[in-house]
């Protein structure tokens, strides 16, 4: 139970972040497909956010959020590496890509060492590997 609690805290604040980095950086790029694409990402990972939201309140756990000090730097970070680039898009593409290939190695990590989980929180765990690895490809046809 312990380890269904970290991991779901894990699970929210890697989506967090991904909401917060895809929301400061959606309006520098005037790509439509593109836009398209940080969109539907933003959905999914607020769809993964709800449901790790929700069964970790199913199980008395405490949430644990993405601190605002974090979060506002990592926002002045992206905007203003965006902006000194010749390419928005794909510097915007290169930093998704960066991000959820920390996400993907922070999930792997997370599967290995919380050992056995709620099956529940096990698919949920799977989901966020398994749409981090779909972003990264799709954000590939951006660079």
């Amino acid at each position: 139970m312990e380890n269904d609690i970290s991991m779901l805290n894990s699970i929210r604040r890697s989506t967090q972040m991904g909401c917060y980095g895809i929301k400061s950086v959606m309006n520098e790029t005037v790509n439509r497909d593109f836009r398209n694409a940080l969109r539907s990402q933003l959905n999914e990972y607020e769809s993964i956010y709800s449901e790790a939201d929700r069964l970790l309140r199913e199980r008395g756990g405490k949430a644990r959020n993405i601190s605002p000090v974090a979060r506002y730097g990592s926002m002045l970070s992206a905007k203003m590496r965006v902006r000194t680039s010749l390419d928005p898009t794909a510097k915007i593409a290169e930093m998704m890509l960066q991000g959820n290939t920390r996400g993907m190695i922070k999930s792997m990590q997370n599967l290995r060492t919380m050992g056995v989980l709620d099956p529940k929180v096990s698919t949920l765990s799977r989901r966020l590997l398994q749409t981090e690895q779909a972003n990264c490809n799709q954000m590939k046809q951006f660079l």
